[in-house]
């Protein structure tokens, strides 16, 4: 399928060739489906293994962000660069790893000179109630329960990444949950994947906006289309609740959706201990309803994202398939 070429700010030049940092992601392999989708050649830089998800024709460099010659071959004769590798790290010297990737890697990238898109994350962005979601200019922490543990290393990374990319020029996507087939390390989707084979799943009460992979990676190419420079744009397609989206995948499995609510004293006395912390501050989190609306993309960059629904389908397949589980 060949959706048409794509050109910068929709008149400009046209991107025959594309470079993709991170492309052998979860994230990143929806960006080289789209770019594919529009005939444009794609060449990814990635430390991993290509990704079973790529259309033919990819070309695909193996190796550090952070290696001057690699960086410069990689960015080679290509007429625009998507930037989405980056890092969440909760292990052992992780703070520095996402310091080092999340910021110095925007740099480097930036410092290329070539139009490009940076991936952030909706953890930078506004949040509100399911009835009033927030957006891309909205307060991103609640003062009474912020981010604690890797979380807040991981924001402040992000936060110093899209203060690099507005300043170069770059434009910015912030994805919200991204859920769909393709997370082949597990990073993203397998914390829903788990709680829906419990026999009864915890409830923390919280939720975000939900997005598929797809439509993730469609939105990314957008933006480079149709977007203004230096700008925001949050990728959620629906706001959605954690129990709603595990009850889901449970249904479509033709599983009862049963589940029970994590008292938050609970969820507060777990990241007392330091075992837990990390695991319990990410819970307390989700414990907030953090909804954020796709209003912005939709309206300035003609963004359409499909159901939710079919993408949780589709990722319930893709885990069941061989050699997935």
């Amino acid at each position: 399928m060949n959706l048409g070429s794509l050109r910068i700010g929709g008149q400009g030049d046209e991107v025959r060739t594309a470079l993709v940092t991170g492309g052998a992601g979860f994230v990143g392999h929806g960006v080289v489906r789209a770019l594919q989708a529009r005939g444009a050649h794609v060449r990814v830089l990635d430390p991993g293994a290509a990704h079973p998800r790529w259309r033919d024709g990819v070309e695909h460099l193996r190796g550090d962000l952070l290696d001057p010659g690699l960086l410069h071959a990689a960015a080679s004769g290509v007429d625009a660069i998507f930037h989405i590798a980056g890092l969440w790290d909760g292990g052992t010297g992780g703070d520095h790893r996402m310091r080092r990737l999340n910021v110095d890697g925007t740099r480097a990238v930036l410092e290329l000179g070539l139009p490009t898109v940076c991936c952030s994350s909706s953890i930078t962005c506004g949040f509100g109630p399911k009835n009033a979601p927030g957006g891309e200019e909205g307060p991103s922490e609640d003062p009474a329960r912020p981010v604690r543990g890797t979380g807040r290393v991981y924001r402040e990374t992000k936060l110093a990444a899209e203060a690099l990319a507005r300043s170069h020029g770059a434009w910015i996507v912030n994805p919200d949950y991204v859920v769909g087939p393709g997370d082949i390390r597990g990073v993203v989707t397998a914390a829903l994947l788990a709680a829906a084979r419990l026999p009864v799943f915890p409830d923390p009460g919280g939720g975000k906006g939900f997005v598929g992979v797809d439509d993730c990676g469609e939105g990314h190419v957008l933006a480079l289309a149709h977007g203004r420079r230096g700008r925001r744009y949050l990728l959620s397609a629906e706001p959605r609740s954690y129990a709603d989206i595990v009850g889901t995948l449970r249904r479509l499995q033709g599983r009862t959706a049963r589940r029970f609510a994590l008292p938050l004293p609970l969820i507060r006395a777990a990241c007392s201990v330091p075992r837990l912390a990390r695991t319990a501050g990410a819970i307390e989190q989700m414990s907030l309803p953090r909804y954020r609306s796709g209003a912005r993309a939709r309206s300035e960059l003609g963004w359409q994202p499909g159901s939710v629904d079919s993408a949780l389908g589709e990722m319930l397949a893709w885990t069941s398939g061989p050699g997935r589980q």
